[in-house]
């Protein structure tokens, strides 16, 4: 998958991120990745902000980028 891929994928999500954390598309897509590790168990961190993801998939797709 490539990176516009998962971003198209996840378009509402990410959009939603940059509304509530008042950030742009490019950074709201980035703490998406980025709650995918820890949600995935790469990155450890106590608090999460995101409710409504399947995150196993959410892991295999951004595992898949290939830009």
């Amino acid at each position: 998958m490539l990176k516009k891929e998962f971003s198209k994928k996840y378009d509402g999500v990410i959009r939603d991120i940059a509304i509530k954390q008042q950030v742009d598309m490019g950074t709201a897509t980035d703490m998406l990745i980025y709650e995918i590790r820890v949600h995935a168990g790469t990155v450890k961190r106590q608090d999460t902000y995101i409710d409504e993801v399947d995150w196993k998939q959410a892991k295999k797709d951004l595992d898949s980028i290939t830009d």
